[in-house]
């Protein structure tokens, strides 16, 4: 996708003002987020939208960098505190190798097309033993296995405005194994694995963060922290 059509896409699909974190889902991914990066670290949020997640990592003792194709939103960030870049992450990060401790890749790996081209420049910019905080939708989570039982499209698309409740821009599905697969191979050590919530209804409006706990490969997202095991 080019960055004109990134751009466009990221604003229809996300608007230009404030992203409000409302479901319960969305809260405990975030919180999650947050406690894995810990503190006192130089950080990295890609694609950070408009800082919701950078502004507290800041108040928890980090700094943050962030990279963010919208402007205006790229804007609402640097007001929280974060130092954004404006560019198309699917472009090489316009940052030194070996510079940041930790990188937060939240809910970005299934929009991009070249995933090695995106892994390696994250490897770049990760000092040695850097860490990667990364969660990305869980394609077998309880909820879109029911789905597929019943022979009901999982959220899936057909093109980004098809269906129309369900263009988000996906074009990665990852399994626990295949993202865990996948991270090992581009030179990365799973350290935590976790997610969510676990979805009961398709409004999402029921839930449990203990069924996540119990069964993370159920949850409606895949959360993991990895570091950086050797480099190609």
């Amino acid at each position: 996708m080019s960055t004109r059509k990134t751009a466009d896409y990221a604003k229809m699909v996300y608007g230009e003002g404030e992203l409000q974190y409302s479901s319960k889902a969305e809260k405990v991914r975030l919180e999650k987020i947050v406690k894995l990066v810990g503190t006192g670290n130089k950080v990295l949020d890609i694609g950070c939208y408009n800082g919701i997640i950078g502004s507290i990592l800041i108040k928890n003792g980090n700094e943050v960098y962030g990279i963010e194709i919208n402007p205006q939103v790229a804007e609402n960030a640097r007001q929280k505190g974060l130092k954004v870049k404006i560019q198309d992450i699917e472009n090489q990060f316009d940052f030194e190798d070996n510079f940041f401790d930790v990188v937060v890749a939240a809910e970005i790996i299934e929009h991009i097309l070249d995933t090695d081209f995106f892994i390696n420049e994250i490897k770049r910019v990760l000092k040695p033993k850097g860490v990667l905080i990364l969660s990305t939708p869980n394609v077998a989570s309880l909820g879109r296995r029911i789905f597929l039982l019943l022979g009901e499209n999982p959220y899936f698309e057909a093109s980004f405005g098809y269906p129309p409740k369900a263009h988000a821009g996906h074009i990665r599905f990852f399994t626990k194994d295949l993202l865990f697969g996948y991270l090992k191979y581009k030179g990365f050590e799973i350290i935590k694995f976790t997610s969510d919530v676990v979805n009961f209804t398709s409004s999402g409006k029921i839930v449990s963060k203990l069924f996540a706990y119990l069964f993370p490969t159920f949850g409606r997202s895949l959360i993991v922290r990895a570091c950086v095991s050797k480099y190609e």
